[in-house]
Order: C-alpha cells, then sequence, then structure tokens
C-alpha cells in the first residue's frame, strides 16, 4: 500500500515536472517615467483573446504570465484608453524558459492638467455574490485604469471595505467606500458609507414601494449621495416607476452611461434632459459596473465620470464637486468646458436678455489599441441640438459656440471619437434676467 501510494506520487510529480517544462513564461516590466506603474496586459493569439493580467497590487510593473509555447500579441496598457494608448508587443514563447519584456508606457495626456480627476463610481470586489476580482487588487486594477481615486460599491454588503482600504492605503490610493443596495427590481449606490447590510422591505425589494425609508438608511449610515443605476436596464429599472406614487426623487446623481452604452443608456440620457428642463438639476454620471478583473468584457474604468476640483485634489473636494455637477461621463473622449471663460458644467450664468454666451470646448482623445480621433461635436440647448461640428479626425480639438439666448436654460455638450465613443458633460445653466 505505501509503496503504491509512493510510485502513484512519483507518477503525479513527475507528471507535474513535465507539465512546467510545457510550458514557457513572459516576464513584463512596466514603467512610466522611470518608475514601475501599475499595468493590466491582456494577451492575445490571431484575433482570439486568451487572457487578461495585471500587476499585483504589491509589486507595481511586474506582470508574470505563464503560457505554452507559441506566438502571442501583449496588450499592455496603464489608461484604459483614456490618458494613452496601450502598447503592443509580439513574444515567441518556447518551453521551459522565460521571456523579459521592457516596457516603457508613453506619457500621455491628463485631464488633470485641466483640473479634472477621473473615478468609477460603481464597480464590484468578489464581496459581491457575482464578482471575481479580490477587493484587495481592485487597487491595482483601478490603478492600472489610471484612475484617480478607487470605488467599491458590492452588493448589499461591505464586507470588502476592510481589505480593499487596507491595500488602497498602502499604495496611498484615495478611495470611497460605498454599498449597492440591491432590491429585486431596482438597484442605488449609496457613498460614502460604512459597511452595513441595507434592509430592504418586501415592496421595495419587489419594485412597487416607496425606497424613502431605503435612501434614509443609507443616508444614517454616512451617505451623501445615491445614486439611480442603470435606471432603464431590464433587470432593475427604476426609471419605469416614474409617475407612480411610490417614485421616490430623493437621489442626487443618474448613470446615463453603464458599461458598454446601448438603448437602456441612450433612455437614460432622454430623460436626464427631461429632469433638467424641468429645472431639477441631478448629476449625470458614468460607470464600469465591472465584476470580474479577468473578464475582457468587463474592464474596470470604462465609462468614467471625471469631476473638476479646484486646486489641490482630495477626495472631499471631488465629492463636493460632484454634487455640484462639475463633472462629464466618459467612454474615452475628455472634454474642457467653459462658458464665459470661467464657469463650468454645475456653475449658473446669468446674462440679461440679449447678451451672450460664449462656450469653448477642449477635446482631447487617447488611442487605443490603435490611432483615433474626434469625430463630431454637438452642443446641446434644452434637450435640442443647436450645433454641430463635423471635426477632422484628429486628437484634439477645441471649438467655440455663441448664443444669445432669450429665456434661461441649460447647454451641455456632446462629442464623438471616430470610434464611436462618447462622452457628455453635465449642464452649464443659465438665467436670463
Amino acid at each position: 500500500m505505501v509503496r503504491g501510494g509512493r510510485l502513484i506520487g512519483l507518477v503525479l510529480v513527475a507528471a507535474l515536472a513535465g507539465s512546467a517544462l510545457a510550458q514557457g513564461e513572459v516576464l513584463v516590466r512596466a514603467t512610466l517615467d522611470g518608475r514601475p506603474a501599475d499595468v493590466k496586459v491582456v494577451v492575445r493569439q490571431g484575433e482570439k483573446t486568451l487572457g487578461v493580467h495585471y500587476s499585483p497590487a504589491a509589486a507595481p510593473g511586474l506582470v508574470r504570465i505563464p503560457l505554452p509555447p507559441g506566438t502571442y500579441t501583449l496588450v499592455v496598457d496603464r489608461g484604459a484608453g483614456f490618458t494613452r494608448g496601450a502598447v503592443l508587443r509580439e513574444v515567441t514563447v518556447e518551453a521551459g524558459r522565460a521571456v523579459e519584456l521592457e516596457v516603457a508606457l508613453p506619457t500621455g495626456f491628463s485631464p488633470r492638467a485641466w483640473g479634472y480627476y477621473g473615478g468609477d463610481p460603481h464597480a464590484h470586489s468578489s464581496a459581491s455574490f457575482d464578482g471575481k476580482t479580490p477587493p484587495e487588487e481592485l487597487v491595482a486594477v483601478q490603478l492600472a485604469a489610471d484612475l484617480d481615486l478607487g470605488f467599491l460599491t458590492d452588493h448589499n454588503t461591505g464586507d470588502g471595505h476592510a481589505p480593499y482600504a487596507a491595500a488602497a492605503a498602502n499604495r496611498g490610493f484615495p478611495v470611497v467606500l460605498g454599498i449597492e443596495i440591491t432590491a429585486f427590481r431596482w438597484h442605488w449606490n449609496a457613498f460614502p458609507v460604512q459597511a452595513y447590510v441595507p434592509q430592504i422591505p418586501p415592496m421595495v425589494w419587489m419594485g412597487v414601494g416607496s425606497p424613502a425609508p431605503t435612501f434614509a438608511e443609507a443616508r444614517a449610515q454616512g451617505a451623501r449621495f445615491v445614486q439611480a443605476n442603470h435606471p432603464y436596464w431590464s433587470g432593475a429599472p427604476y426609471f419605469e416607476a416614474l409617475g407612480k406614487p411610490f417614485f421616490d426623487p430623493g437621489f442626487e446623481l443618474v448613470e446615463i452611461a453603464n458599461g458598454p452604452f446601448e438603448d437602456d443608456d441612450a433612455r437614460a440620457v432622454e430623460q436626464m434632459f427631461k429632469f433638467w428642463n424641468e429645472g431639477r438639476r441631478y448629476v449625470a454620471v458614468g460607470a464600469s459596473d465591472a465584476h470580474d478583473w479577468k473578464d475582457p468584457a468587463d474592464p474596470y474604468g470604462r465609462p468614467r465620470t471625471y469631476v473638476h476640483v479646484e486646486g489641490e485634489f482630495t477626495v472631499e473636494k471631488w465629492l463636493d464637486a460632484l454634487g455640484r455637477g462639475r463633472a462629464f461621463v466618459t467612454y474615452g473622449p475628455l472634454v474642457n468646458l467653459t462658458a464665459q471663460g470661467a464657469a463650468r458644467p454645475g456653475d449658473t450664468v446669468a446674462l440679461k436678455p440679449g447678451e451672450e454666451l460664449r462656450l469653448r470646448a477642449e477635446l482631447v482623445v487617447a488611442p487605443r489599441d490603435g490611432p483615433r480621433g474626434l469625430s463630431l461635436l454637438q452642443v446641446i440647448r434644452n434637450g435640442a441640438v443647436v450645433r454641430e461640428f463635423a471635426l477632422d479626425g484628429k486628437p484634439e480639438a477645441t471649438i467655440t459656440f455663441t448664443d444669445r439666448p432669450t429665456t434661461s436654460g441649460w447647454y451641455i455638450v456632446r462629442v464623438v471619437a471616430t470610434d464611436g465613443d462618447g462622452a457628455w458633460t453635465n449642464p452649464i445653466w443659465v438665467e436670463v434676467k
């Protein structure tokens, strides 16, 4: 019996050793401005994506990728196509050998130059019942996306808060802790909050009762914001309750972009136009709602929300500015919109009848896996397009527009890149007196 067990053990060891020898390894060492950088590496072979890998939170800039012999394309990315393009490298892997790649990332462009800082206010870890990203590694994932602050909003739990916050503190990465209040029919994010388990009344759970007590509970746990998540997604369409007696308007933020932009997101944009025309100054946000760091179709940080902060960045100032609507939502294009030279989204410009409104939009779009540029800018007033600018496909542009509004209202700009990625600002409000 012992001899047989020993023989089986030896066979297993030999098999494992043979398997290890059949593998090769790629070591990616990534730097940005000469320092190790958190990166995401996608492995492709032809048109097929074979895997997604990250440098660990504890060792930024180093990615170890075991691979069988073959030739691969590695897409080394920091910024998710918002601040710089990815670096593509071809590698050939041999059995039992390691290939080392030194990758110096391009500097790129950061909207921090305009005073804008990016966050993804809807992100999950493995503390969610459907999440797969370890909370301590979510920090590295969000840094690789070149976010300026991180969010954690798991379904009905704060169990991931402590490991996530500890890993973030080790890296000096500012984060906001939240919870996605998840009923059967409706979902909202609440942040920042202490770790708690939301108590959801049965009627709210089924989508036929007022969520006002649920919102009040979140406020008691510290929430400054309640965010209506994917409000027209068929799985949790809170805005289908609009016009019904149990609809509660006691939220501040609305997701107009959640993951890939689809018809339900377009409906959310149109509903925001209606809210703004009614004078309800809800703030539009965009978020990835990502759950799985290894899923190439589920990227963290895309879309995202950029918020303008005056002076030195702090989380508190970012949240204050978010509440004022000083923000834009984007899948890639970056927008610096001003009116009268100083007013930004969320601000109110007072005009006399016949006085000129002067809008200026600076635009930048980064490459992704390859070059791309800017295609279109629309100026939207009170929900209607009042001017379109066809852009020439270059990655940068500056557009100016003047108008003489006769009534009070609001203006936003929508920007489209050559690959279809879009961006929307929050309104600059105009009062004509």
